[in-house]
C-alpha cells in the first residue's frame, strides 16, 4: 500500500505544533511581527541602586520607540548572577531581556569558578548603554575631609572602618578591596543586596565609605548628604569638578568603573536583536535623553552595538588581571 503524502500540508503541520509548543519562540523566529508582546527586562540587582535607575529609564524609553511595553522585574542576589542565570536559561523568543552589567558579565567570569552560565556563549549581546566610573563616598563615620586625612584616620584603627556595596564582585566592591591593596588600609567589607541600602547604612554611619557608582552617588553628593573624596575616572566627571581622580590622589592605574547594557538568551532570532540594537541606538540619539545621562555621568558607548560582544570579551580579561592584584578570594 502506498502513502500519498502532501509535503506541504506535513511542513505546515509541523510548523503548528512548533508554534504550540514554543508560542513565543514561534512567533518571533517564523514571522516577522516582533514585538507582538509585552517584554520583560530582568534587572538582577535589588531596587534602589543604578541599575534599577538604568533599567526603568531604558525601559521607558524603549517602550516607546518600539511601541510595546517593556515591564522591568528585579531578580536581585549573588552580585547579579542569579538573573543572569535566569535570562541565560529563558526562551530565546525576544520576550525575556538581560540589564547586563559589569558585575554579572565583566567580573563574575573571573571570581567564580563554578558560574552557572557562561557570560558571553549564553547571551546575544545587544548593545551597550554607557559606562561610568566609581565615586570614593563618606558619610558622618568618618571625621576626615579630604581624602589623605581619610587615609590618616582608618590606618590609625586598622580594622576600625567598613566598607559596603551591591554585593560579592560588584565593581564598587573590588575598587574597595584595591584601595586596601594600595593604600596599606585594613577595611573591612559588608556586602548588601544592592546600592541603594548600602548607600542608606553609609549615609547613616553604619557604613564608613562607599565606592558607589555617578549614577547614585552624585544625588547624595550634590544634597549634601555625603562627601566625595576621589572618582576612579581617568579624568575629573563634569558633574563633580571639584572631585580629584585617584591618580591626582597619588593611585596611579586606578581606573575602574561600571557599565549596563542590552541582553537576551543566546539564539534569540536575529529580527527581534535587530530591532532592538535599533532601538537602543535610536534612544541614546534623543538629545533628552543624552542630556539625563549626561547629568548622571554616564558616558555613551563609544563603538555600535555591534561592539558589544567583543566589549565584554576584553572587559573579563582585564578584570581578571583587577581581581588578582585586589586580592579578592576566587573560588
Amino acid at each position: 500500500m502506498k502513502f500519498n503524502i502532501n509535503r506541504r500540508r506535513l511542513v505546515q503541520a509541523a510548523g503548528a505544533i512548533g508554534a504550540t509548543a514554543l508560542p513565543g519562540f514561534a512567533r518571533s523566529a517564523w514571522a516577522d511581527n516582533y514585538p507582538s508582546a509585552s517584554i520583560r527586562l530582568i534587572n538582577p540587582f535589588a531596587p534602589g541602586g543604578t541599575a534599577d535607575m538604568l533599567s526603568r529609564l531604558f525601559a521607558n524609553k524603549l517602550s516607546e520607540t518600539m511601541k510595546t511595553s517593556i515591564v522591568v522585574v528585579n531578580m536581585g542576589g549573588a552580585g547579579g548572577t542569579i538573573g543572569s542565570d535566569r535570562v541565560a536559561k529563558s526562551a530565546p523568543d525576544g520576550y525575556t531581556l538581560l540589564l547586563s552589567n559589569v558585575a554579572s558579565q565583566g567580573i563574575a567570569p573571573t571570581l567564580y569558578s563554578n558560574l552557572p552560565y557562561d557570560a558571553v556563549k549564553d547571551f546575544e549581546h545587544i548593545a551597550m548603554f554607557g559606562s561610568f566610573p566609581n565615586v570614593l563616598v563618606v558619610g558622618p563615620g568618618v571625621k576626615a575631609n579630604d581624602f589623605q586625612g581619610f587615609i590618616a584616620e582608618a590606618k590609625r584603627q586598622p580594622g576600625s572602618m567598613t566598607f559596603g556595596s551591591a554585593g560579592n564582585g560588584s565593581s564598587p566592591q573590588l575598587s574597595a578591596e584595591l584601595l586596601n591593596l594600595r593604600t596599606g588600609i585594613k577595611a573591612r567589607h559588608v556586602p548588601f543586596k544592592g546600592a541603594g541600602p548600602a548607600l542608606m547604612a553609609v549615609i547613616g554611619g553604619d557604613i564608613s565609605f562607599q565606592f558607589e557608582n555617578c549614577v547614585t552617588a552624585i544625588p547624595q553628593v550634590k544634597s549634601g548628604k555625603l562627601r566625595a573624596l576621589g572618582v576612579t575616572s581617568a579624568e575629573r566627571v563634569a558633574v563633580l569638578p571639584e572631585v580629584p581622580t585617584m591618580q591626582e590622589l597619588g593611585l596611579a592605574d586606578f581606573v575602574v568603573g561600571s557599565w549596563y547594557g542590552l541582553s537576551a538568551p543566546a539564539n534569540t532570532p536575529k529580527n527581534a536583536t535587530g530591532l532592538l540594537a535599533e532601538a537602543t541606538t535610536n534612544v541614546l540619539k534623543d538629545p533628552d535623553m543624552q542630556k539625563q545621562l549626561s547629568a548622571m555621568g554616564v558616558q555613551l558607548p563609544p563603538f555600535p552595538p555591534s561592539g558589544y560582544t567583543g566589549f565584554i570579551t576584553s572587559e573579563i580579561e582585564r578584570w581578571r588581571s583587577l581581581v588578582k592584584a585586589s586580592g579578592a578570594n576566587i573560588d
